[in-house]
């Protein structure tokens, strides 16, 4: 009898040791999951953002919820690497958050020790803490984790007190340190998304300008082109995305004239047969110079930079340069297309460029007033251009949120 109760007893151990076993393997599949749960959503959802101001507040949305955190910031260094700055918050009254107004220096706090040791820093915050606790207030434990790109700190994530008033755990601590090194290059991708994105811009304004600069009398026409066509764009509540479309295709929408001869642009006469055919040709040189950013997307792509996509809309932005001299009614030019088959980048186009050529002054002419312009769009609309782009335009006019005509 007492060999069975033995024997009993240590297969109740065993079982008992099974339990454990399977009760820790569950959790590790848990956290596991969870950790896979979080890579798939910040993949899925966030890794293709390129909104530098965006990011960090998507992510810091996403470490909150997903540890159930009752607040937390994302702070990011500034380009000197001086000082840190909060990016993102949530969870703190605006009083607190006026407090953190400005830069936080990198050697103070658990922040600063987080970047100084590159590692995540765990504490139960005491009275003692006055650099932490003054400014945060009621938070009892804190965790600061490093947001590390190429073994340098370009800035933290910090999350205070779990709803269920836990500590910050291992797992937890894993799990976001796996978001951290996700979000450092996310945010790199950005930055430099933004730069690439302002170099492209200023190269194609550069190249605007110098078409421009092939007639004097034509001097800022594009620009100013692209000034109507976004207010016009701006007062149809087109997206981000849109504006950015009818921006680039607006500025470009003359790049085909590179391709005319300066003595047919410049002459003060009429043109001959010939040369009107050359002057209606330029939507298709423009188009043929503009086609191959869509191999240069390509080439990136083959490369596997993602990262580098400013012209994900280059069959939008071409469509707009080629049909920007087509009219309502069917008769423009390169397709004779009619309606709504000229995309709305071309017809918003279309009315910006007649009103800056006729007040502007040409060479085989003078400026029109701009009453004389006025009256010729409205004459126009429904024949040479679309009457609701007509009607936005004349509407900004009236609203004073147009620059004054160019006159000269």
């Amino acid at each position: 009898m007492p060999y069975i109760q033995k024997r009993r007893g240590k297969k109740m151990d065993e079982i008992t040791k099974l339990n454990q076993d399977i009760e820790n393997l569950t959790q590790e599949i848990s956290h596991a999951y969870e950790e896979l749960t979080l890579i798939y959503d910040i993949s899925s959802r966030i890794g293709s953002m390129l909104d530098v101001d965006r990011l960090p507040i998507e992510v810091i949305n996403k470490a909150i919820n997903t540890l159930a955190v009752k607040c937390g910031f994302l702070l990011l260094f500034n380009e000197q690497r001086s000082g840190m700055s909060i990016k993102a918050a949530r969870g703190f009254s605006p009083e607190i958050l006026d407090k953190f107004k400005g830069e936080y220096l990198p050697d103070n706090g658990l922040a600063g020790e987080c970047v100084r040791k590159k590692k995540p820093v765990v504490r139960e915050i005491k009275c003692e803490d006055t650099d932490i606790s003054e400014t945060i207030l009621d938070i009892k434990n804190i965790m600061c984790v490093p947001l590390i790109y190429k073994d340098e700190p370009i800035g933290v994530i910090v999350l205070g007190d779990k709803v269920s008033g836990e500590p910050f755990y291992t797992p937890d601590t894993k799990l976001v340190f796996t978001l951290a090194a996700m979000t450092s290059t996310m945010i790199q991708n950005a930055k430099l998304y933004s730069q690439l994105q302002n170099m492209f811009l200023a190269a194609v304004s550069s190249l605007s300008s110098a078409i421009d600069e092939k007639d004097n009398y034509t001097l800022g026409h594009s620009n100013r082109v692209t000034t109507y066509a976004v207010e016009i764009g701006k007062k149809m509540n087109l997206s981000e995305e849109q504006l950015g479309i009818l921006q680039l295709a607006a500025i470009l929408h003359d790049v085909g004239k590179i391709g005319v001869p300066e003595e047919v642009l410049k002459k003060p006469g009429k043109l001959t047969d010939e040369e009107w055919k050359s002057i209606k040709q330029h939507p298709d040189k423009g188009v043929h110079i503009v086609e191959p950013m869509v191999e240069t997307e390509k080439t990136m792509a083959i490369f596997d930079i993602h990262l580098i996509n400013p012209m994900e809309h280059i069959g939008e932005i071409i469509s707009g340069i080629k049909h920007h001299h087509e009219r309502f009614d069917g008769y423009g030019y390169p397709d004779g297309i009619n309606h709504m088959e000229i995309p709305l980048v071309s017809r918003i186009i279309a009315v910006a460029d007649a009103y800056d050529a006729m007040t502007s002054k040409r060479s085989y002419r003078d400026a029109l007033p701009e009453s004389v312009a006025i009256e010729e769009l409205k004459k126009n609309a429904g024949a040479q251009h679309d009457p609701k782009i007509v009607d936005i335009f004349l509407q900004l006019r009236q609203e004073h949120r147009l620059p004054v005509c160019n006159q000269s």
